[in-house]
């Protein structure tokens, strides 16, 4: 019972968390004006609430109560939603989500909530329950045009029957409209609740309601009468405590999942049609599938070298196999990026609220997918982007006004994909760079001498806010300016394989556009030679190739270029770059690759195939070479480095 238990304690932590992400989603759409998120709101904290008493999390229980009871005061039109109002729910909302940390770290969800629950109770101006409950009327006349009654009669081995009940009143309010439940949702949470309790509602199909009565697990019975001149009477019954086909005891226990946007899911008479899988599973996945992708090439080498035809028969069959499910196998690890995305209105709502400024955040392309590794690694990031913009990007209200903008101030997050590259978006209509306050603080920090400032274009000093160090507040702040971080979100997507664009205008915004590649596990490469050496380059970062000839090589100043239709493109040998001295080739091939917009050459002696490779990365002290981002093996058991573009070719400057 106490791995049943365990299991059943890991996941609720992580459903938990599903529903405190809808939960801060919501919160921002009601303070937006969003009526609809009220039931949302209402119905998660419920079903957090319902699943901490099974597990016997009574302080969480009793928080989650608390709020439930607030957003029912809301609802109801008791209390008028404000930002204060919201800051007090979304201090509840951290709280509980401080519980659940608690709860995974040391199984206990002793946290002190007393402050939070004193400033819900203020809100709400409750009053202590009457001592005695007043009779209700259950005539038809009570409820308006009600035209169904029902009649709730839960098992008595019910293990939760207020839960239950919510879960019944959900199901009747998809095929009806609910007009009345007696009792309310306040006295079912009572001890004394016998579960028993009568729905009125209003449908046009009574074949409906038993429908849906007769697939909910744990009614003991039920009885539908239609409130008519002459009324009939149906009934229905099913067994006590029944478990359908796919339920278990946790679902019996709570019965309510997540779908989509927080629709519940009725878990009864439906097959299981996904599952969790933990990630380090996942991951070694990845890795054998990356085994199995290795020995597919050196059984595809084999089978050229000896010309065993069965054996290319065999090899042949076997490759659609591999590459099949290796395409199976990258499409689990691809999530949307809205799992990173959704964290960021709250964020930018509260940061706008703490410095006094007016935002509107808008997100596109939320079904965006990416490897999962790779959101992973971009997450910290774009939270150092998003908070930069508020914080530095965005003008006050009034400065905003004395500029002639609108008071609010807009900010865009969009991700979207371009051929093979995945790019994420954030945009700014605020106060722009000024490149001149740039230059002059990158000389004062030492990042740059006056020399280069000065024969630096206005797109290189530009990036210069991706250097370590670099800030253009001349005070620092707990969120402080752009520069905070920003050299972490440039480090990051270059090695994830990606580029970073920045594009501004003073006084009109500021657009950073991130280019990734979808996944960096597996990836499609150009093998070159450079003497008896091999090398491997990303296909995404390579535009074209072309022969060396006279022609085409140029030297000025002393620096190689290479003409590639009449544009001077820098050149870069690979072979004095990584000292090889072995082999001279008759004939040099130049590689066009891409880094930030700016094209360069790498002079190889041939390019020997294009093949898909399995990425191993670098770790220890090899991790802090530069001009690498890994490495991979061939068929023939031998070990390729595979160059990173931007590292290779970067300079000192803004290292």
């Amino acid at each position: 019972m106490e791995g049943d238990m365990e299991e059943y304690k890991q996941e609720f932590i992580q459903e938990a968390r599903e529903y405190l992400d809808l939960m801060n989603q919501n919160f921002i759409k009601l303070e937006n004006g969003d009526l609809n998120a009220i039931n949302e709101i209402f119905r998660v904290a419920h079903t957090i609430k319902g699943m901490a008493g099974f597990m016997g999390y009574k302080n969480l229980e009793e928080l989650c109560h608390k709020l439930e009871s607030a957003m029912g005061k809301v609802r109801d039109g008791e209390i008028e939603i404000t930002s204060e109002i919201v800051d007090v729910m979304l201090k509840a909302v951290d709280a509980i989500e401080e519980m659940i940390n608690k709860i995974e770290e040391e199984d206990s969800d002793d946290i002190n909530v007393s402050d939070i629950i004193s400033d819900l109770s203020e809100f709400m101006q409750e009053k202590k329950d009457k001592e005695q409950v007043r009779e209700v009327d259950l005539s038809k006349e009570s409820f308006g045009n009600a035209n169904i009654r029902v009649d709730v009669y839960l098992s008595e081995d019910c293990i939760m029957k207020s839960v239950r009940a919510a879960l019944v009143v959900e199901n009747l309010s998809e095929v009806s409209e609910i007009l009345a439940v007696i009792p309310d949702e306040n006295d079912m949470e009572k001890e004394d609740f016998d579960g028993h309790f009568t729905v009125f509602i209003k449908a046009p199909d009574v074949s409906k309601i038993e429908d849906v009565m007769s697939k909910i697990a744990e009614v003991d019975r039920f009885e539908v009468s239609l409130l008519e001149e002459q009324k009939t009477e149906v009934k229905g019954e099913i067994e006590a405590g029944e478990v359908r086909e796919g339920e278990t005891e946790w679902d019996k226990a709570k019965e309510v999942k997540e779908e989509g946007r927080g629709k519940l899911l009725k878990k009864k008479d439906r097959k299981f049609e996904s599952i969790r899988v933990n990630i380090a599973q996942l991951d070694t996945i990845m890795n054998l599938v990356g085994e199995l992708v290795i020995s597919k090439g050196r059984l595809l080498q084999i089978a050229t070298e000896y010309d065993i035809p069965e054996l290319k028969e065999a090899v042949s069959i076997m490759d659609k196999s591999i590459t099949s499910l290796q395409d199976e196998i990258m499409q689990i690890r691809m999530v949307k990026v809205e799992r990173v995305f959704n964290k960021f209105p709250r964020m930018v709502r509260d940061l706008a609220r703490k410095l006094g400024k007016k935002v509107e955040f808008v997100m596109e392309g939320l079904d965006t997918e990416l490897d999962r590794t790779v959101l992973d690694e971009i997450s910290d990031p774009l939270i150092h982007l998003v908070r930069n913009a508020v914080d530095h990007g965005i003008e006050s209200p009034e400065e905003r006004k004395a500029a002639g903008k609108s008071e609010v101030g807009r900010i865009r997050l969009a991700a979207w994909r371009e051929k093979n590259n995945i790019i994420i978006e954030l945009e700014d209509d605020g106060r722009g760079l000024d490149v001149e306050k740039i230059k002059q603080k990158a000389v004062e920090k030492g990042i740059i001498t006056p020399a280069e400032a000065e024969s630096m274009s206005e797109d290189e000093l530009k990036m210069l806010i991706f250097a370590p160090g670099f800030s253009t507040k001349d005070k620092a702040t707990e969120i402080s300016g752009r520069g905070v971080g920003m050299d972490v979100v440039k480090t990051t997507v270059e090695k994830l394989g990606g580029s970073v664009r920045i594009s501004s205008k003073k006084g009109e915004g500021t657009k950073i556009r991130i280019h990734l590649p979808p996944t960096v596990a597996i990836i499609k490469s150009l093998l070159v030679k450079v003497g008896h050496e091999t090398y491997a380059i990303p296909i995404s970062s390579v535009i074209e190739a072309l022969y060396v000839t006279e022609d085409n090589w140029k030297v000025i100043h002393g620096n190689p270029f290479l003409i590639v239709r009449g544009k001077l493109v820098p050149a870069f040998k690979l072979r004095d770059l990584f000292n090889v001295v072995d082999g001279k080739p008759e004939r040099e091939v130049g590689i066009i690759v891409e880094r930030e917009g700016e094209r360069y050459a790498l002079i190889a002696d041939t390019i020997a195939e294009q093949q898909e490779i399995v990425i191993k990365p670098l770790t220890g002290y090899l991790a802090k070479i530069r001009g690498f981002s890994g490495v991979t093996i061939l068929g023939d058991g031998r070990v390729v480095p595979i160059l990173d573009i931007s590292s290779l070719l970067g300079g000192d400057r803004l290292a």
